[in-house]
């Protein structure tokens, strides 16, 4: 329907409207524009400064086609007292996932790729992977795979691949964790080589097992593209949705807005990368991982959260076409599914997509506690920075940290469920009928 009304010329639609409203002039109050409790949340996430959950936040809230909220509080840089602001430049780290599967899904549409595909067939080292077991008598063991991982297997996480930050939890974590895969000097055709001489936790298309899929998927583009991903995301995203602030690098210019980074210990906050002194910002780094690398801003990032809500189009640029947005968001992995975190799956009411994670159920506690519904979808990176875009509501919100914790904060569910409660339509057009 979206796309319907956008081809409708705008004289025609001028036309439709006054008509529409003349006669409904008489009949029914005029519908106000979304409104949002702008104190209520600027409460919630200053409280969080103060009560010292964390050093700085910033979050943006857009329903019904506006930015209803936006704001910052706390610090980017707690050593140079340099506050949070809305152009502060961050590590968004994982939401370089969905972006990177934009890239691919996108690639799929030129015809330049197709999901069903082997990976090995542009990889062809990926075909050589062996599936890590163990024996009858408790013997490692190895085994070919049973089926090629494929491009949809990457995109959703169950190639059998690992990813090396988890600690030992298994001896393939560990082999990966080992495997120096993270130095930032190295380039992504280095890591895959690397990756390809390493296990697989499991048999392709089996299980979700959170990995360094999207980063293989990532050197694939540039394997079909003969360019690095950064330029690859450059040309097909960021310049046509005018993201000038996201990169694979701090570039000079940025780094005096660039925020430090936390890790949260039993002494508090410990700094972990320093803004003015980070790998991000030397020229020495050229890892461009498209499962972490890329830095933005608040902002920028809101873009792309609003290219994906529209149906892949932003201020007049087509960047996907709406029957692949909509299969990006849809649950291709549901409650039937195998995955092996429990951050999915069970009584979470939440699968995966193409991309990011898909509410597919909803709950009374879901709803309630952490602004869950079905449809959703959206990711989060390492550095406690996330987003969800809810078509159904015709909404998206994001919130941004800088700190390393164990465990999810719970300013993202009460900012999520402040959110939603105040964009989600039922309520809206409740109170409409009430006016009326």
């Amino acid at each position: 329907m979206r796309d319907f009304i956008r081809a409708i010329s705008a004289k025609t639609t001028m036309g439709m409207a006054a008509m529409l409203l003349s006669s409904c002039a008489d009949t029914a109050a005029p519908i106000a524009p979304p409104t949002f409790n702008t104190a209520a949340m600027d409460s919630l996430l200053s409280a969080a400064v103060e009560q010292g959950e964390v050093i700085g936040v910033s979050a943006l809230v857009f329903d019904e086609g506006q930015t209803v909220y936006t704001n910052a509080f706390g610090l980017a840089d707690r050593e140079r007292a340099t506050p949070m602001t809305m152009d502060t430049v961050l590590r968004i780290y994982s939401m370089t996932k969905p972006v990177t599967s934009a890239v691919i899904m996108d690639l799929m549409e030129e015809g330049k790729l197709s999901l069903s595909d082997p990976a090995a067939k542009y990889i062809p080292g990926l075909a050589n992977m062996q599936v890590a077991s163990l024996g009858p008598d408790g013997t490692p063991m190895l085994n070919p795979q049973e089926n090629p991982m494929t491009i949809e297997d990457l995109l959703l996480h169950r190639a059998g691949l690992g990813y090396g930050i988890f600690g030992p939890i298994n001896g393939v974590e560990d082999a990966y964790m080992k495997a120096g895969l993270f130095d930032p000097t190295q380039t992504m055709e280095t890591v895959v080589d690397k990756i390809t001489g390493l296990p697989l936790l499991q048999q392709p298309g089996t299980a979700w097992y959170y990995s360094l899929s999207i980063d293989v998927l990532g050197r694939i583009a540039e394997v079909i593209e003969g360019k690095p991903l950064g330029d690859i995301m450059q040309e097909r995203i960021f310049e046509p949705l005018g993201m000038t602030e996201t990169s694979f690098l701090v570039r000079p210019d940025q780094v005096a807005r660039f925020a430090s980074n936390y890790a949260v210990t039993p002494d508090g906050f410990v700094l972990e990368d320093d803004g003015q002194d980070s790998p991000f910002a030397k020229p020495t780094s050229r890892l461009q991982s498209g499962g972490g690398g890329l830095v933005s801003t608040l902002e920028d990032y809101a873009k792309f959260a609003q290219m994906m809500l529209d149906g892949g189009i932003y201020n007049g640029q087509r960047i996907l076409d709406t029957g692949t947005v909509e299969m990006m968001m849809s649950p291709v992995m549901d409650a039937d599914d195998t995955y092996l975190f429990p951050w999915l799956g069970g009584d979470t009411d939440v699968g995966f997509g193409y991309g990011g994670a898909v509410v597919y159920a909803d709950s009374p506690k879901g709803q309630s506690l952490r602004g869950q519904t079905t449809g959703q979808w959206g990711w989060s990176g390492a550095a406690r920075t996330q987003f969800w875009v809810d078509p159904k509501n015709d909404a998206f919100g994001i919130i941004m940290l800088q700190m390393f914790v164990a465990d999810d904060p719970a300013i993202h569910d009460a900012f999520q469920a402040l959110a939603y409660a105040q964009t989600r339509d039922d309520l809206a057009e409740a109170n409409i009928e009430t006016a009326q």
